[in-house]
């Protein structure tokens, strides 16, 4: 577009010259060099600025490193290099069975642990029972502990009674024998022989009572001792409820490890299928039917291309972006479709790149390989009408960003990038 702006310039003083409007002397030429070199490069300058056009284009596409979660052989393979898939699609299948049997196995696993959870229920609501049965023995025995003593206090009082009563019938017996002696007639046999009879009776008496009480002390020894089994059977009852507690904890705690140990084996079992993680295409397939997978980054099984999101970046000299801003428009045009032109807006400018970046390491800069070609990447989005149904990874183009500032040579641009357009035919941009 310079040389095209150079042509008409000189073409114009050619014929300024031809009619003698400017007479080809050496101040006039001199003039007419100068405003050329200040007009064309006034116009150069507000072009870059007002709407900067770059070569320097690439379409890119997210790429996924195929690698399986799981090792194992290659059943089937379903995706076909560079073959358009929907996101979800089956791509590959490795052989299930090892992971299969695990599942079964830790399912087996799971369930006996179930079971032993409600077995370790049901023995401890048995322990729990005992205890109870225990308590309630430990209450009848302490009844009887209390019964057993109030007994004995029953009967030593009935001991102090038959005592008081045997001491009474002595002495009534030693007054009748005294009076007898003393005086024969004062007293008849009859009564004699009663007041013995009585005295005899007063003894068995107090023989039955302090029999009574010992057989009372034996019966609270009895019941004390009762007492202490059912005390103990309560100790045994409860120990063995704690102990069926904790086997409880210990088979109710083991149920989440093996549904964990189950959700892992389940998870690996799905990755042996592996499915397409968005639309787009697989290439430099690496595997085929029997080829062995193992779970490593280096070892990928293919390459697959995201089709879904498609970034276009643009480079340019670092002071042609001064005016530039997000939501810009812009004109695209792509080698791979000549003749088309895209519409497109300015996503946003990447102020920073990786020329600017230092490794971290112990060795110092180098001064003669710190700089920067001075350019910048813009970021651009197509337009909803102007998106392409697969555009390519990788191609190339023109982009023209079209600012906000200095709009009257914004012309210029646009009969460039239309030039390209068609050129594109037969000379790529």
């Amino acid at each position: 577009m310079i040389a095209v702006m150079l042509i008409i310039y000189t073409s114009i003083v050619l014929v300024l010259f031809k009619l003698k409007f400017v007479k080809p002397r050496p101040f006039p030429i001199a003039m007419v060099v100068l405003v050329g070199i200040l007009t064309i490069g006034g116009i150069v300058v507000a072009w870059t600025l007002g709407a900067p056009l770059s070569s320097r284009v690439v379409t890119s596409q997210y790429v996924v490193q195929l690698v399986p979660y799981v090792k194992g052989q290659v059943l089937k393979v379903h995706a076909k290099p560079l073959t358009p898939v929907k996101k979800g699609d089956l791509l590959l299948e490795i052989n299930p069975a090892p992971y299969q049997y695990t599942v079964n196995e830790l399912t087996a696993k799971l369930q006996a642990a179930k079971d032993n959870v409600k077995q370790a229920g049901a023995a401890l609501e048995v322990a729990q029972a005992n205890v109870q049965k225990s308590k309630s023995s430990v209450t009848q025995a302490k009844a009887a502990v209390d019964q057993a003593t109030a007994a004995v206090s029953n009967a030593k009082a009935g001991v102090l009674k038959a005592t008081a009563l045997d001491q009474l019938a002595k002495t009534e017996e030693k007054i009748v024998l005294s009076v007898k002696k003393m005086d024969p007639g004062a007293v008849s046999d009859i009564q004699l022989t009663k007041a013995v009879q009585n005295r005899e009776a007063a003894d068995a008496t107090l023989k039955q009572a302090e029999a009574a009480v010992g057989e009372a002390v034996a019966a609270e020894n009895q019941s004390l001792a009762g007492l202490n089994v059912a005390r103990d059977s309560q100790q045994q009852a409860e120990a063995a409820a704690r102990q069926a507690t904790f086997a409880l904890q210990v088979a109710e705690s083991n149920v989440p490890a093996v549904q964990a140990q189950l959700d892992d084996a389940l998870f690996n079992l799905t990755q042996c299928r592996m499915y397409a993680p968005a639309d787009g295409y697989v290439v430099n397939w690496q595997v085929q039917e029997g080829t062995m997978l193992v779970p490593m980054p280096m070892a990928a099984a293919g390459t697959f291309v995201n089709t879904s999101q498609t970034f276009i970046a643009a480079s340019f000299p670092q002071n042609y972006l001064v005016n530039v801003r997000p939501g810009d428009p812009v004109e695209l045009i792509l080698d791979p479709f000549p003749g088309r032109l895209f519409n497109a807006e300015v996503e946003e400018v990447i102020p920073a790149t990786g020329e600017g970046q230092f490794a971290p390491s112990g060795q110092i800069p180098e001064a003669s390989k710190v700089g920067s070609q001075g350019l910048f990447a813009v970021k651009i989005r197509l337009k909803g009408d102007s998106a392409v149904p697969q555009l390519p990874l990788g191609a190339g183009g023109t982009v023209a960003i079209y600012t906000t500032e200095i709009k009257p040579v914004h012309i210029i641009t646009k009969v460039v990038i239309r030039m390209k357009k068609w050129l594109q035919y037969v000379i790529p941009s």
